[in-house]
């Protein structure tokens, strides 16, 4: 006779298939957890920092797990320790099974922000990150004060990388062009550009576009790309600019600005907290500004994670708070 817990049993397995017991138990699944975590770090030290183990705690384990399997998991290469075919297959399969359990382990789990003791790894641009990290860092202080916060530089073009190698828990970004289904994002705000100078460029105090353009220009790019929407918006009014600068950071700019004759289009948000904190002159754009999403965005697997959903609404209270004080556009922030 089935009890309670096994009567679903047959169309369970018809959905997920089944496994046997004796099987799993030649093998100590920690050993896959510290496999796992030297194939995302690509190293004995990095899944020893990973796992809070030592380097020859990891060794021993995959010296036992080798013997299990009876086949060499890893090879000795010119930057380290390179997988073997077979460990890089018995990787693709396990790394869902063990984030389904994650998942199911997860699921019902009581979370109290004021006792809770978990690491939270956000990623973003640091013009985001000048305006957004000190909110959020006091909100941690005031609410979750033993849960700490790692802030890792992140963008569109590496937000979907970041989260499949397990990086970060959650991107906060311009809208990629491309999503996967695996990931989830959530529409923050929408953002436009303002321009910013290290001294006026006119005696008025409004930007023309012949000053605009004959102005050589600073840009951030991410990709390294000496072009961007700026540019677009430029070539439909049969105009252009000279970028004689690029650089990764937005926190390099106010230096530039300030040593040389230079424009720089920055979001709206973070020009006016450069303006007023290097004393920079803010203008705005002499034509339509191009606007764009900011999103945060995460992996799908997290959608029950407690903890991960409540970052997720901080993230969003305090990005809402943010352009409420800028008194910016507030009409398109997400209800």
């Amino acid at each position: 006779m089935k009890n309670k817990f096994t009567q679903n049993e047959n169309s369970l397995s018809q959905h997920w298939g089944t496994f046997n017991e004796h099987e799993l138990r030649r093998v100590d699944l920690n050993l896959l957890l510290v496999f796992s975590a030297v194939m995302r770090e690509g190293g004995v030290k990095g899944a020893a920092r990973r796992l809070y183990l030592g380097p020859s705690g990891i060794s021993m384990a995959l010296t036992r797990l080798r013997t299990v399997l009876a086949t060499d998991l890893f090879v000795r290469g010119k930057t380290g320790l390179v997988p073997t075919p077979f460990a890089q297959q018995l990787y693709e399969r396990i790394l869902p099974a063990l984030t389904e359990i994650n998942a199911a382990l997860l699921v019902g789990t009581g979370f109290e922000p004021a006792t809770a003791t978990r690491s939270v790894r956000l990623a973003m641009t640091d013009d985001i990150e000048i305006n957004l990290a000190p909110r959020l860092i006091s909100r941690l202080q005031k609410e979750a004060p033993n849960m700490d916060l790692v802030i890792r530089s992140g963008n569109y073009s590496n937000a979907a990388a970041m989260l499949d190698e397990d990086l970060i828990d959650l991107v906060i970004c311009a809208r990629p062009s491309r999503q996967d289904a695996r990931h989830r994002t959530l529409r923050l705000y929408t953002e436009s550009f303002m321009v910013l100078a290290g001294a006026k460029t006119e005696a008025e105090c409004t930007m023309t576009l012949q000053a605009y353009t004959a102005t050589p220009h600073a840009l951030v790019s991410a990709n390294g790309l000496s072009s961007g929407l700026i540019d677009d918006s430029l070539r439909q009014l049969g105009a252009s600019r000279r970028i004689a600068v690029v650089v990764e950071r937005f926190s390099t700019l106010p230096h530039l600005l300030k040593s040389a004759n230079l424009l720089a289009n920055v979001p709206s948000i973070s020009a006016r907290v450069f303006a007023t904190t290097f004393g920079l002159t803010s203008y705005k754009l002499p034509f339509a500004s191009p606007q764009f999403e900011v999103v945060a965005m995460w992996y799908g697997k997290s959608d029950v994670d407690p903890v991960q959903t409540w970052v997720r609404s901080l993230v969003k209270q305090e990005t809402a708070a943010l352009r409420a004080q800028m008194a910016i556009d507030d009409q398109e922030f997400l209800s």
